[in-house]
């Protein structure tokens, strides 16, 4: 096979040619221009977003075979698309993915694949999703959850399930002073990811032209919770995408890590918003969080 192809990027022309004894030679790539893409979180929410635009591509083969109700090929594109755990687990994937390849040193392979692991499967413990508000007592939530994960993972070899329950237990439980640092310092990573995951996607339905507020589930889904009303209360606004970072930034805020994922957070916001959310930087100086990092607020 002897081929070469040319395709045009949003950085130029890249050329790809495949010569006969099977090499493949890749030129014309360019790096990020610091004007676009200026740091690595703004990479890392680049990629998020990049990989969940095929959220709303919808898969033919099955709609042409019947399995979905009022399958159209003619719109192959459902831009009001549910977001199922299924989605999520992947999503949190790949934006841990995306934070080992820009902060090579945090983890090392052994530790990214046990990361990795837990996230695919960490939601295995759900029969119905509940919102992460302070409706249900947690540790009722829990108990619920590690049964039913057991159940779901029962057909894996014994030794591989008992590391996904540990694991599972620590990462529910991911601040506990009983487990080692290098346990809490993978699982609160892990558990970091899952819940940044949140407002990040939030993020993403106000670029796509749907945002979500908690004004709208107390009208129709009979109020909000008294932590929800909280940080509403303290931010003042009730946006979505705004009450998941506080309460994300709040709960997690003395977990390893969690200023990457702030930036992150704070890249997102800029490149959805135009702007940082106007609470943040007070938001977060009331809490410690570095110099370093609040600068990126003002």
């Amino acid at each position: 096979m002897e081929k070469a192809f040319t395709v045009l990027s949003v950085k130029g022309d890249v050329h790809v040619r495949v010569l006969k004894n099977g090499t493949i030679q890749v030129s014309g790539l360019r790096g990020a221009k610091p004007s676009t893409i200026a740091n690595d979180s703004r990479r890392i929410w680049d990629m998020y977003k990049h990989y969940r635009s095929n959220d709303i591509v919808v898969r033919s083969g099955s709609g042409l075979c019947g399995v979905y109700n009022n399958y159209d090929p003619k719109n192959p594109l459902n831009r009001d698309y549910v977001e199922s755990d299924t989605l999520h687990s992947t999503t949190v994937e790949e934006l841990a993915r995306n934070v080992f390849r820009f902060y090579p040193f945090l983890f090392d392979l052994e530790e990214q694949n046990r990361i990795i692991n837990l996230l695919r499967y960490h939601d295995l413990g759900e029969t119905v999703d509940n919102p992460d508000d302070g409706s249900k007592n947690k540790d009722e939530k829990f108990i619920e959850e590690l049964e039913t994960f057991i159940n779901k993972t029962s057909s894996l070899n014994p030794i591989e399930q008992e590391d996904l329950i540990r694991d599972f237990v620590m990462f529910e439980h991911a601040n506990e002073e009983c487990w080692s640092e290098e346990n809490k310092r993978i699982l609160q990573f892990a558990k970091l990811c899952d819940k940044a995951d949140a407002p990040l996607g939030a993020l993403l339905y106000e670029l796509q032209g749907r945002p979500g507020s908690l004004l709208y589930k107390k009208k129709h889904y009979g109020g909000i919770t008294e932590q929800d009303q909280k940080y509403a209360d303290e931010i003042g606004e009730f946006s979505q995408a705004g009450v998941w970072t506080a309460h994300m930034i709040d709960t997690y805020l003395d977990y390893e890590n969690i200023e990457i994922f702030i930036k992150i957070l704070v890249e997102a916001c800029i490149d959805v918003r135009g702007h940082v959310f106007p609470w943040m930087y007070e938001f977060c100086k009331n809490r410690g969080i570095d110099k370093n990092i609040l600068v990126l607020m003002c």
